[in-house]
């Protein structure tokens, strides 16, 4: 029984540190389109002048 709960706990404590990369990740991809899209606007407003 001891080992079905262990199994359970590392099982739990992968899928936690799972959901924390993929958190972690996706704030990172959303700074990099947030400052190429403010790139992109800068150029355009560049061109327009």
């Amino acid at each position: 029984m001891e080992y079905m709960i262990a199994a359970y706990l590392v099982v739990w404590l992968a899928a936690f540190a799972f959901i924390f990369s993929m958190v972690r990740r996706q704030s990172s991809l959303q700074r990099e389109i947030d400052a190429l899209k403010e790139q992109l606007r800068d150029r355009e407003a560049h061109r327009s002048r």
